[in-house]
């Protein structure tokens, strides 16, 4: 597909955009981002670890539409079936015509997406002990930290998580930067500009696109970015791998190992 050709001749008020590779699921068109149901999509950056053995029981708890819905084999697309199944049980079905023209709400996608991560963390709490020492006595100990970067969106709202299950390690790098306009300053090098104090345009990123640093604000560890009417809303996930201490220091090497990391290095909070 010619992008740059694509890219002139289409406009919206909301894109998301994702590069594939995998760490779960091979590369194929089913298994590519966004997922979407109606008007909702859904990107994910990261893992869910000791995913071979939480995928079942992942699979088992959620609603049959949702079991039905799942077409690739990525647990990117499963965390999707959890969020779709955690909305319905707060009451917003995923399929109704008024809400899905309206929109959720941003604090209704917050919730759901704080729904997923308490369930996908509980699931890899109870993996059996005999199954955490791969090869069995003396082998080595599975590696259950997740790496749960989401994004999702409802045409009128978007709300991105950047969270590691980890009270040590930091998350995979996640960036935002707003502006009056996005300009091509020549040889496809982009620039926020701002002409004034609003925020025509939002943008998320796992890492800068320009080179202008400055105009690039990270994301802190274990929190949750939505925007809403150009308007940027930064919440903690205050669960037991958050920590209060703004001078705390987490290592960025997990991040780093699975190439999820755009030198963001350490950093303080979490």
């Amino acid at each position: 597909m010619n992008l740059t050709r694509l890219s002139s001749k289409t406009a919206s008020a909301l894109v998301f955009a994702h590069v594939r590779a995998t760490t779960e699921g091979s590369l194929s068109d089913s298994n590519c981002h966004p997922f979407h149901h109606a008007s909702l999509m859904w990107m994910h950056n990261g893992n869910i670890g000791g995913w071979k053995y939480v995928k079942r029981a992942l699979a088992m708890g959620v609603g049959e539409r949702w079991f039905r819905g799942v077409g690739g084999s990525t647990d990117s697309e499963w965390a999707f079936a959890v969020f779709l199944d955690a909305l319905e049980k707060a009451g917003y079905d995923p399929d109704d015509e008024e809400l899905n023209e309206r929109g959720f709400g941003h604090a209704v996608l917050r919730k759901a997406l704080l729904s997923t991560i308490q369930r996908i963390n509980q699931l890899i709490a109870e993996i059996p002990a005999d199954k955490r020492r791969e090869g069995g006595e003396g082998g080595e100990e599975l590696d259950t930290r997740s790496l749960l970067n989401f994004a999702v969106a409802d045409g009128h709202s978007v709300v991105c998580t950047r969270y590691v299950s980890s009270k040590t390690d930091e998350a995979a790098s996640l960036y935002w930067s707003s502006g009056t306009s996005w300009k091509d300053g020549g040889n496809g090098n982009y620039k926020m500009e701002r002409r004034d104090k609003g925020a025509d345009i939002v943008l998320v990123a796992s890492e800068p696109l320009s080179f202008e640093r400055k105009d690039w604000v990270i994301v802190p560890t274990n929190s949750t970015l939505t925007i809403h009417k150009q308007t940027v809303m930064i919440h903690p996930i205050e669960d037991k791998y958050y920590n209060r201490n703004p001078s705390y220091v987490r290592s960025s090497g997990f991040a780093v190992s699975r190439g999820l990391d755009a030198g963001a290095g350490k950093e303080n909070g979490g």
